[in-house]
């Protein structure tokens, strides 16, 4: 099981529905945009004949949005939390590249699974999204390991105007899901392992 796979829910409970829904809209999300997919599509991918339940666990599409957001990201921010902690314990802070690296090394390790992979395109079609800004959301977020990787990103861009640095922050974080979203295309891009690595 992957970092981010959550474990089943016992069957009939409230919980293992709501993971069913958030599942299946990810995945319809990831392939044709927010806009393109109904409720009741999503409601039928995630095989529930109550056409409401999805309004009755989320709300609206905007909260199942920020939810499957919550749930991934969390998964992936305790895998940087963990590298950032790891990188000041090393006494490696001073290295711009080696703080780049554990910021988004959990995003890039994501092709490595389907599941991973749905995620970026999710993530892709929440930031190309004018309902959204991702960029800001993760600034935002409160994590522990985004929040410590953009302290130290901000104290080796010290010698930048602090918009020019946000806005920096905000082009890489588009920059890597683009990209990687963009490599999930590639038709070999769970079988191609050395141009996966070099990637």
């Amino acid at each position: 099981m992957s970092d981010l796979e959550s474990p089943p829910a016992p069957a009939g409970k409230r919980g293992d529905t709501r993971l069913r829904l958030m599942q299946a809209a990810e995945r319809l999300f990831g392939e044709r945009g927010l806009h393109a997919v109904t409720l009741k599509e999503i409601n039928a991918a995630a095989g529930q004949r109550n056409e409401s339940a999805l309004h009755y666990h989320f709300g609206s599409k905007q909260r199942l949005v920020q939810a499957i957001l919550d749930h991934r990201v969390a998964a992936i921010d305790a895998v940087r939390a963990a590298r950032v902690e790891a990188l000041v314990a090393a006494r490696g802070t001073q290295d711009l590249k080696a703080v780049i690296r554990v910021t988004f090394e959990p995003l890039t390790e994501l092709l490595d699974t389907e599941e991973g992979i749905r995620f970026v395109r999710f993530a892709a079609q929440v930031l190309n999204d004018p309902d959204f800004d991702l960029p800001t959301v993760a600034l935002k977020s409160g994590f522990q390991g985004i929040s410590r990787a953009n302290a130290l990103i901000v104290a080796a861009l010290g010698d930048l105007v602090p918009e020019v640095a946000v806005q920096r922050q905000r082009l890489m974080i588009e920059m890597v899901l683009t990209s990687l979203a963009l490599w999930t295309r590639r038709a070999d891009a769970m079988t191609n392992e050395p141009a996966r690595r070099f990637f």
